[in-house]
């Protein structure tokens, strides 16, 4: 490598992640999950998640553990290009693209070039987080975002005891905490690596001046979620802090389907079993498809097989500290989340280990005496990525997306027009889960969304949900929409709804069935009569 062919490279290694996250953009509606963000601009902003300003409601959180810093980032973005697919997902891939550069820089002062540049490719071909990046329903786009940037202004600190890169580093640590609480599981990770790797060097700078800048700088950047745990005692801790050993078999399992890029097979887009598959047309879809078709395990590709064979190079890479910084902080995080009950066993949950996996796996090849295996076990290694992430494509371009991430959400948006001016607005009661946040997102808050699965969710509803279910189907003016019945998340619901319609001596009328691209029923628009 020479001087001018290495930013040529790192541009090569984030356009390609940029051409793999944009031609998976348009497949997939926008999860519920997803839109999660826009709940405050365009939902609701509960009192007991905001804070008074100036007698404005500013949002702290989306919800106990979900902090409002994307809310913020998007607010912009939505008033001048409007929502739709691109300006949602588009920017979380461009934040993706300067993870992987900053991923890049963190890697070559921390180790060197040629770890740098395997790393980032590495992760720029990952399926796992091209795809969590891209659809972002995690969230955990920002997550790396913010983990990498605060890594690399934290070792710019020890490298020049800059006391703006040891402010600048705690502050992009404290936000990612306000983004989301389980970055606990990152920030345990990354004390404890530090503290067994780096004691020394910790120890030389731990001075009263550095200690302030640092508590200082990462209290401003975790403000909002500290506000609100004091306004709500404990209320963060409460909801997610309990542990649970029973479920380390599951998650190590999960961790391995993210490692292997298989993990979100099935969920994402329709298997390939699925019924009515369409034809492979796209330019896109017949490059996945050949790319599947001529590799003999397009399912997995072979992480998992070079952590192993890392682990086995010791001897090359054993005094290396970042390659046990490397391992210490992917062993304590996903021990952090393996003993948290009712969390840590998703797949955008063990993508938070990320980008260490690749950071090892780079230090281990660079350290081998053969450059030349090193560059072809590289080369092979991202050749599987893109070979797993070509069969979700196939998978996206013949089966189409999942229920959940259905793009039968585009007509179903559609079926909706915004009320003019002066017209009377009609309530729409989203029965099931799936729809609500995704429709406030699309129409900017203009509908008026209610999600109405609350009041069915047990048998003996009390006084005020049975006061709230006759509001419902008594008024003449509202719509209904819910999923088919095979497509039900909570089946119970609808049963319940269709009961209480009955017992009141009214009927349903069916208005519209919503299709999927390949033919599938997914949502049904009624209203009572």
């Amino acid at each position: 490598m020479t001087n001018r062919s290495i930013p040529f490279l790192i541009l090569c290694a984030c356009c390609l992640y940029i051409l793999l996250g944009a031609s998976l953009i348009p497949y997939a509606g926008v999860q519920n999950d997803e839109a999660l963000f826009s709940i405050p601009l365009y939902l609701f902003n509960p009192k007991d998640l905001s804070i008074s300003i100036f007698h404005h409601r500013v949002p702290l959180m989306v919800m106990s553990y979900v902090g409002t810093l994307k809310t913020f980032l998007y607010a912009p973005i939505l008033r001048i290009f409007g929502a739709n697919v691109w300006s949602i997902r588009l920017p979380m891939v461009l934040a993706g693209a300067a993870t992987i550069y900053f991923f890049y820089k963190l890697v070559r002062r921390a180790v060197g070039t040629k770890e740098a540049i395997l790393g980032a490719f590495l992760l720029a071909t990952d399926p796992i987080f091209v795809l969590t990046d891209t659809f972002d329903w995690g969230p955990v786009a920002l997550e790396h975002f913010l983990l990498v940037t605060g890594c690399l202004s934290l070792l710019q600190f020890a490298q020049s005891d800059s006391m703006l890169q040891l402010a600048g580093g705690f502050f992009l640590l404290g936000l990612a905490l306000w983004n989301k609480a389980v970055f606990f599981w990152a920030l345990a990770g990354l004390c404890f690596g530090a503290i067994v790797v780096f004691r020394r060097e910790i120890g030389e700078r731990l001075t009263p001046a550095n200690l302030g800048v640092a508590a200082a700088a990462f209290l401003v950047g975790a403000l909002p979620f500290v506000l609100y745990n004091i306004r709500q005692p404990n209320a963060t801790l409460g909801a997610t802090a309990h542990f649970d050993t029973a479920n380390f078999a599951p998650k190590f399992a999960m961790a391995r389907g993210a490692l292997n890029g298989s993990g979100l097979l099935g969920y994402l887009a329709m298997p390939d079993w699925a019924d009515h598959p369409k034809p492979v047309t796209s330019w896109r879809g017949r490059v996945a498809k050949w790319s599947v078709q001529h590799c003999p395990v397009p399912r997995k590709n072979l992480m998992e097989y070079a952590l192993v064979l890392a682990l086995l190079a010791a001897p090359w890479w054993r005094r290396s500290r970042p390659a046990w910084f490397c391992l210490i902080f992917m062993a304590v995080t996903w021990g952090t989340m393996a003993v948290t009950n009712g969390a840590g066993g998703a797949i955008h949950h063990s993508v938070l280990l990320w980008p260490f996996p690749q950071f090892f796996v780079a230090i281990a090849l660079a350290s081998l005496p053969w450059p030349r295996a090193a560059a072809v076990a590289c080369v092979l290694l991202v050749a599987a990525n893109l070979a797993v992430l070509s069969q979700y494509l196939l998978d996206f371009e013949q089966d189409g997306a999942s229920s959940v991430f259905s793009d039968a959400l585009f007509p179903l948006s559609a079926a909706f027009t915004d009320p003019s001016e002066g017209a009377v607005e009609r309530p729409i009661y989203v029965i099931d889960w799936g729809m609500a946040n995704t429709l406030a997102l699309f129409h900017r808050g203009r509908l008026l969304v209610r999600p109405a699965d609350g009041p069915f969710q047990k048998d003996s509803p009390s006084i005020v949900e049975q006061d709230i279910i006759h509001a419902m189907v008594s008024d003449p003016n509202a719509l209904f929409v819910d999923h088919v019945p095979e497509k039900h998340i909570f089946p119970k619901v609808r049963e319940r709804l269709d009961k209480a319609v009955s017992d009141a001596g009214f009927r349903e009328e069916p208005l519209r069935t919503i299709f999927d691209s390949n033919g599938r029923t997914e949502f049904e628009i009624f209203r009572i009569r």
